[in-house]
């Protein structure tokens, strides 16, 4: 991945205002944050009345994890990378997350039995505590954050360019709000258009009722998605 980074690394002389938009460039392509963007439409369909506090932690928590770890990857040059680099690339690492979400992905096309479902059922978490999202955040930064590419080219950049600490904490800074822009966007509207929205929601809320088995199934194969994506950006990168 270093080698990968450092191929891509434009002169020393570019300017920075054509800096900034190769930043923005890559905060874009980690905008569509499978993990986040999954707990965010967990979260509109089963907690509703509890979504800005729920979702306000869980966010806080992923991105002061990338925020921490882009200041140490700045000040730090390449060392945290290369460790960082040795955990993305244990084959079984990236494969596993692929083996997990295929596996997943085809339990969500099974079709159980009986004793199956009540015991699927059971285990559906009917609310979500705030210490759960501080431990769901960790957990999605963890598995994300190995992959994220785009975002360590971009903290790279600015050492490779010598940005001056400030304005390079404040693009850190920047980089990671609109990495979680998508939620914040889908919180606002929630705020904003709350009666219309939970409209719309309830419709797909009734309709999960009726079938909470297949609700169950259709999320596992969304989680196999995620991990499989994931696993294949690991292995790809």
């Amino acid at each position: 991945m270093i080698e990968t980074i450092e191929a891509m690394m434009p002169s020393s002389s570019i300017a920075t205002s054509t800096a900034l938009i190769i930043i923005s460039i890559c905060a874009l392509v980690d905008i569509l944050s499978p993990g986040v963007l999954a707990v965010t439409a967990y979260l509109l369909l089963t907690q509703p009345n509890q979504l800005s506090s729920r979702l306000l932690v869980f966010l806080s928590i992923t991105q002061l994890g990338y925020f921490l770890m882009g200041l140490f990857l700045y000040f730090g040059g390449d060392s945290l990378l290369r460790r960082i680099e040795q955990l993305s690339e244990f084959d079984f690492f990236n494969w596993g997350y692929v083996l997990l979400g295929t596996v997943l992905v085809l339990m969500s096309f099974s079709k159980p039995k009986d004793t199956t479902k009540k015991r699927f059922v059971s285990i559906i978490p009917k609310n979500t505590t705030i210490k759960g999202m501080v431990v769901l955040g960790i957990l999605v930064f963890l598995i994300e954050s190995v992959t994220a590419l785009p975002y360590f080219y971009s903290i790279l950049l600015m050492d490779h360019l010598t940005i001056e600490p400030t304005p390079s904490i404040l693009i850190i800074a920047g980089y990671n709000l609109v990495m979680v822009l998508p939620s914040l966007l889908l919180l606002g509207v929630n705020i904003a258009l709350k009666d219309k929205l939970q409209q719309f929601l309830n419709k797909i809320r009734s309709k999960l009722k009726e079938a909470p088995i297949s609700s169950l199934l259709v999320a596992l194969g969304i989680v196999g998605a995620v991990f499989f994506n994931i696993g294949l950006r690991g292995i790809l990168n």
